[in-house]
């Protein structure tokens, strides 16, 4: 039986993708060091901020945000990043 999957080399990823994956990657770090970062420092962090403990306070409100900040960011790049491959006309 004649093998009809075809098994894509290292060099058939083209700059767009490459790009992309980088941005994955980074964003993912961001968010792994706003997710456990704060919750490891949680502890020292015992001042009130508008009357409620500033660990909670980041946990309820600010890692949301943060996280909104994230996807807002991918996708202003990534849309950047079509533009500019329709203008080469490169193949995302």
């Amino acid at each position: 039986m004649p093998q009809t999957r075809v098994t894509p080399s290292r060099t058939s990823i083209t700059p767009y993708w490459r790009r992309n994956l980088r941005l994955i990657v980074l964003l993912l770090v961001v968010w792994a060091a706003l997710t456990f970062v704060p919750s490891y420092f949680a502890r020292s962090l015992s001042f009130d901020f508008i009357g409620w403990p500033f660990a909670f306070w980041m946990a309820a409100y600010g890692a949301p945000l943060a996280y909104l900040i994230i996807i807002a960011v991918y996708a202003r790049v990534m849309n950047r990043a079509d533009e500019r491959a329709d203008e080469t006309g490169e193949q995302p």
